[in-house]
């Protein structure tokens, strides 16, 4: 579904629902148990827009469940956040069947995945992210950044960073040890999720207080984080996470509807567009905040682009809400669609070890 938001300065106070994405050869995602949803107003809102307006939180007192993986041939799992329910849903890759269900989040916002298939993903409303192991239902790290977590990247050395909305900052924890974090901010008033490239250049984009864009990246090695340059145009920002060739920086208004994903490299401070992907959801939005580009390995250390992304895809026909498979970097309508889940703003996919 997709919103026009009114209002001035940046903030908006009032979102109009346009119309909902509307597609044949849906696949149901079964979950079960799930209470009432509310208003598709809100949910949209709350998408987009997480800093404007808190979404409705349902507490879940069930317990996470994994049916169990095979260590010595690990499935590909999808993982997709709810912040209809709180919880974070996971389906092996290639079936669609679910596998699993974590519970006892709040907010599931941006995840990411390591070298060996962890899962972390942050809670926009605790102020923390926490580390699964592949297939595992129990949390084995929490990491306290403060501030709005949104997203999170991991860099080949194992550096976990995790980037606050609001304020616009990004927590670094080296090596992935919670007890060894520095926080850098940026000139950025709101931020979205930072990706590394295979550099170890944490690279973001964002929103300065009169609602223009800013480009902020962490240099590997550096001790402060500087503003960018960019000759590409994003219409609203989105997260940003490496695909294997690129940094992908998100907009979740291309083209004025859709998600789009500009393939750039850094250099210097400048950052380079060298093509863009747009995904559309048929005659609908994709309106993604956090695409997932799936490499042949991990993402940290992926040096093969990928040629799948993964993004929500709402509308009606998808039963609410929907998980969209594009081919990438071509773009277009998905080649498949997951649908009866809420509102994925957070989705991964670890392709374990």
């Amino acid at each position: 579904m997709k919103q026009a938001c009114f209002g001035y300065g940046g903030l908006f106070f009032a979102c109009v629902v346009l119309a909902g994405c509307s597609s044949g050869g849906v696949l149901s995602l079964g979950q079960g148990g799930n209470a009432t949803a509310p208003s598709a107003a809100m949910r949209t809102l709350s998408l987009t827009m997480a800093h404007y307006v808190a979404p409705v939180v349902r507490t879940d007192f069930a317990k996470s469940w994994m049916l169990s993986q095979k260590k010595d041939a690990k499935a590909a799992l999808i993982y997709a956040g709810d912040e209809e329910t709180n919880d974070v849903y996971v389906y092996d890759y290639s079936s669609g069947k679910p596998v699993g269900t974590l519970t006892g989040f709040d907010e599931p916002y941006g995840m990411c995945v390591d070298a060996k298939g962890d899962v972390y993903i942050t809670n926009y409303g605790a102020g923390n992210a926490v580390e699964y192991a592949h297939g595992g239902s129990k949390v084995i790290n929490t990491f306290d950044s403060g501030g709005t977590p949104i997203g999170c990247a991991v860099d080949s050395k194992g550096d976990v960073a995790v980037t606050s909305f609001d304020p616009g900052e990004a927590t670094v924890f080296a090596a992935g040890d919670p007890s060894k974090a520095t926080t850098y901010t940026s000139s950025c008033t709101y931020l979205w999720s930072m990706g590394y490239d295979d550099k170890g250049n944490l690279v973001g984009v964002g929103e300065t207080s009169s609602g223009g864009r800013c480009y902020a990246g962490l240099a590997s090695g550096s001790k402060s984080m500087e503003a960018l340059s960019f000759n590409g145009t994003i219409d609203f920002p989105g997260g940003s996470m490496w695909d294997g060739k690129y940094i992908a920086l998100g907009d979740q208004e291309a083209d004025g509807d859709d998600t789009g994903l500009f393939e750039a490299s850094l250099s210097g401070s400048t950052l380079t567009s060298h093509g863009e992907a747009i995904l559309t959801c048929a005659s609908g939005f994709s309106d993604a905040a956090n695409p997932f580009v799936v490499g042949k390995k991990n993402t940290p250390v992926n040096d093969r682009q990928g040629k799948v992304v993964l993004a929500n895809c709402s509308g009606s026909a998808h039963g609410g809400g929907g998980l969209g498979f594009w081919h990438y970097p071509e773009g277009g309508d998905p080649f498949k669609i997951y649908g009866g889940l809420g509102d994925t703003y957070g989705v991964a996919v670890s392709l374990g070890t």
